[in-house]
């Protein structure tokens, strides 16, 4: 069953209930009301009889009873009232057109009245239903049992009302549960097109693999827009995932392409030169030096791909207290071999600690350390320096190099990304080390920025967060500087 034949079954079925307790309880109430009414009046028509009426006594006539005036006034169609004596005879009745039979009480009822009791019940006349009061009548001044008198009121107004009530009743509720039934129909498509459209457009994807299809999302401010814009939003995700994946195996193909094919060139030349019986041993040392260099660069290159696999399942290092300014005195320590002809300074403004891993921060220092050196000059510049900044401690790696120009710093941090100073000085790198930098920094909830103009150097700007936990004093701010002796020296 489809959704908008559910909403319609229930929508309507929920109308159906609510229609039928309104109605049963509407006719429950009159009908208590109506038959409150009619005994009510039983009640006050016996009352008039009883109160009001006495004995006449004559020689002529013997014992008569005198009613009140008001009764004949109460006699109305529908209402008949009967008096019978002691013997049970009937001496008054009205109207007459009851008088030829007249009304036969039970003789139990009789009996009861005789009590001093009234006794109310429902009868019929001629097939007609009634409700009847039957009580004694005792004259006030003597205090004389006379007789019995019969109250009786048909009931068929009554029944007729609650009858036209019930065809009212049944009426409504059914062209209720129509329109109910129609509305919430029209409503549900309504509300369930924009569904559609989702649904049309993910078969559309799946089938055609078109992942920048996308959904006009509707103005109703309600759940469905809610969905069609979050859909939008989850597709652009995938699209820039599935691009990025694209991406990444394309340019990982291409970068492990160029290493294998110069092992595979320098092996079959060597191969070639077994298979003659000469061996040159310059060639034989070149090429085992090249297959030496293509296997380093291809490990590095499989170990950055291995992080950055698992940057993407959402790995993370442990974390914990870390003193940065011996991390950063650790890293400089390391890259001095690397620093070459380059003049590197190191300086910490007292002692910082941040919450972190200090491996990938050892490893983030290091990647922006070896992209100093290898894109400035001989003899150009190299600084390093932490401080605390507010709550964060900044980190900033320096140079004097020739700079990036400004349509490509937005992309350094893109993995497989190499400039156009990364062409032209030939680096073998393959473009994931600022992409690894950038990942650790979101790790440690960091920042991670490049500021560069051409020809006045790059500067690269890390933030991470203090350790609000960390109560260390502050000694003096180190300073060193490292200078590698120039060629001729």
């Amino acid at each position: 069953m489809s959704i908008r034949l559910r909403i319609v079954v229930l929508t309507t079925a929920l109308m159906a209930v609510v229609l039928a307790a309104i109605g049963a309880g509407v006719y429950l109430m009159l009908a208590r009301s109506l038959d409150s009414q009619v005994s009510t009046h039983l009640q006050s028509v016996y009352g008039s009889i009883v109160n009001d009426s006495h004995l006449l006594i004559s020689f002529e006539t013997g014992a008569t009873l005198q009613l009140p005036r008001g009764v004949d006034m109460l006699t109305q169609p529908g209402l008949y009232l009967q008096i019978q004596d002691v013997n049970g005879n009937v001496v008054s009745f009205a109207p007459g057109r009851l008088s030829g039979s007249g009304l036969n009480v039970p003789s139990g009822i009789l009996k009861t009245n005789q009590t001093g009791r009234t006794v109310t019940y429902n009868s019929s006349i001629n097939g007609a239903p009634v409700r009847i009061i039957s009580g004694p009548l005792i004259d006030q001044q003597f205090h004389h049992f006379w007789g019995t008198v019969q109250v009786v009121e048909s009931l068929s107004p009554m029944l007729h009302t609650l009858s036209v009530l019930r065809l009212l009743l049944l009426t409504a509720a059914g062209l209720g549960t129509v329109f109910t039934a129609i509305a919430a129909y029209l409503l549900a498509d309504r509300s369930l097109r924009p569904l559609a459209r989702i649904t049309a457009t993910a078969q559309g994807i799946g089938t055609r693999g078109d992942l920048s299809q996308r959904i006009e999302p509707p103005h109703s401010r309600d759940e469905v827009q809610q969905l069609a814009e979050t859909f939008n939003d989850m597709m652009d995700r995938l699209e820039d995932t599935f691009n990025a994946e694209r991406r990444f195996v394309s340019d990982a193909s291409h970068e492990l392409r160029t290493p294998l094919t110069a092992l595979r060139g320098n092996a079959e030349i060597l191969l070639r030169q077994i298979d003659a019986g000469r061996i040159d041993l310059v060639d034989l040392r070149e090429g085992l030096g090249d297959i030496r260099d293509e296997a380093e660069r291809m490990g590095r290159l499989v170990r950055d791909l291995l992080t950055l696999a698992r940057a993407d399942v959402g790995w993370r290092a442990e974390m914990g207290q870390v003193h940065l300014d011996q991390v950063v005195a650790d890293a400089a320590r390391v890259a001095q071999p690397l620093a070459g002809d380059h003049q590197f300074e190191v300086q910490v403004d007292g002692e910082v600690d941040v919450v972190g891993n200090p491996d990938q921060l050892k490893q983030l220092l290091l990647i922006l350390l070896d992209n100093a050196f290898t894109y400035t000059p001989p003899g150009g510049r190299i600084e390093l320096s932490v401080r605390e900044l507010g709550v964060e401690a900044e980190i900033a790696v320096r140079d004097n190099g020739p700079g990036i120009p400004p349509e490509q710093l937005p992309r350094v941090f893109d993995r497989f990304y190499r400039g156009d100073v990364a062409r032209t000085h030939g680096n073998l790198g393959a473009g994931l080390g600022l992409a690894i930098a950038r990942w650790i920094v979101d790790c440690h909830r960091g920042s991670i920025r490049a500021e560069s103009a051409p020809g006045e150097g790059t500067t690269v700007i890390v933030r991470l967060p203090l350790d609000a936990t960390a109560n260390r004093p502050a000694p003096p701010s180190m300073r060193r500087e490292v200078a590698a002796a120039l060629p001729g020296d």
